[in-house]
């Protein structure tokens, strides 16, 4: 286990010599580290109201209620047992953004992430996935270099959302039962949908 853990702490040293080099690169990793994930919402918003389609609607619900339960719930509570320090409380992290200190262990926006992209890919939306992707991709890995995660939190974070995106595909008709078309009926009463 000791080996997993040097392994994890040179990449991410490794990632993380970037920082401190040049103030643009610094100011793009902490635009993507920290504001990147704020398109996300947006572009759900985007959506649900440009295509105003009954199908369309319900399922951004059903995609931000999964995701939602994943990224605040699931890698929470695994967050609190695992109890993993961020590297930026070790010495010789080069910080861009202060982060209060909390658990780090799984990345929560790389579960968050991998819940919308692989949920996407599952539901046959794979235009949509592909741009999705890229965020993936892009968010946890400014994240490491900015000193926030390890590279195995994301990689945990990566797995966990898409383990969570199967099981949240297979129990959808219940969600959609139960929670979503309740949840369509009220936007549709109060003219949002």
């Amino acid at each position: 286990m000791q080996n997993l853990i040097n392994i994890d702490q040179n990449i991410f040293y490794w990632f993380n010599s970037f920082i401190g080099k040049n103030p643009t690169f610094d100011f793009v990793i902490k635009i993507l580290a920290v504001y990147l994930i704020y398109l996300i919402p947006l572009v759900f918003i985007f959506f649900w109201f440009y295509y105003r389609n009954e199908k369309t609607q319900k399922f951004l619900l059903e995609l931000c209620f999964f995701s939602v339960v994943g990224w605040q719930i699931i890698a929470r509570i695994i967050g609190m047992i695992v109890n993993r320090p961020r590297p930026d409380t070790f010495l010789g992290t080069k910080e861009v953004i202060f982060h209060p200190p909390t658990y780090s262990f799984p990345s929560d926006h790389a579960t968050f992430l991998a819940i919308i992209t692989t949920y996407l890919y599952l539901s046959g939306y794979k235009k949509m996935a592909n741009i999705v992707l890229i965020i993936t991709i892009l968010i946890p890995l400014s994240r490491i270099i900015a000193g926030l995660h390890w590279p195995g939190d994301v990689l945990a974070g990566w797995l966990l959302g898409i383990a969570l995106a199967f099981l949240f595909y297979s129990a959808r008709k219940y969600i959609q039962k139960y929670l979503v078309n309740p949840i369509y009926s009220i936007a549709k009463k109060i003219r949002l949908a």
